[in-house]
């Protein structure tokens, strides 16, 4: 699957904004220094998280020891897109 140009675009704007970019052969989007970020955008009026996203980025992060986070930019209009920056944890329930 590939990703659209406008969240090409997002996910470049996210790297700058944070100075990454030179990692850019991870698993994950961004590879940032104590992260690994998954960056998804879109235009429509909503973005669902599911347990296999999550898993993914858990996963791929764990896997290089660096804490999983997922970045969201969901457009409002065609000069504003709000952007949802999300630490993510795996905490166990306890009975």
């Amino acid at each position: 699957m590939t990703k659209s140009n406008k969240g090409l675009k997002f996910e470049k704007q996210v790297q700058r904004s944070i100075g990454s970019g030179k990692y850019w052969h991870a698993p994950l989007d961004i590879n940032y220094q104590d992260h690994c970020i998954e960056s998804k955008y879109t235009d429509n009026k909503g973005y669902r998280i599911n347990l296999a996203l999550l898993e993914k980025v858990w996963g791929e992060a764990l896997s290089m020891n660096k804490e999983p986070m997922l970045i969201v930019g969901i457009k409002r209009n065609d000069n504003q897109v709000f952007t949802l920056y999300c630490q993510i944890q795996l905490e166990k329930k306890e009975n």
